[in-house]
């Protein structure tokens, strides 16, 4: 048995590719993967989600959409876009 590991990812095409061991999908802009600055109920529950899952044996290449989704402005489809900076 291997050390688990899991990655965070905000893009899930991009991670179908790559396949990693194990990913969970969060829908957060760039740069606030685990949510907004001093939001440290949403980072403690995301880091949270991520030992549980790391723990957890699943098949090489899943991705595990977590429950978060930005909804503070759309900073994450402009991104997306290519429209933020």
């Amino acid at each position: 048995m291997g050390i688990p590991t899991v990655s965070l990812t905000l893009v899930k095409e991009m991670t179908q590719l790559v396949k990693p061991s194990k990913a969970l999908y969060v829908r957060h802009p760039f740069g606030l993967t685990l949510g907004d600055v001093g939001d440290a109920a949403t980072h403690a529950a995301i880091l949270r989600d991520c030992l549980r899952h790391a723990a957890e044996v699943k098949p090489p290449g899943t991705i595990i959409d977590l429950p978060y989704v930005w909804t503070k402005d759309d900073l994450r489809e402009r991104q997306l876009r290519k429209e933020a900076h």
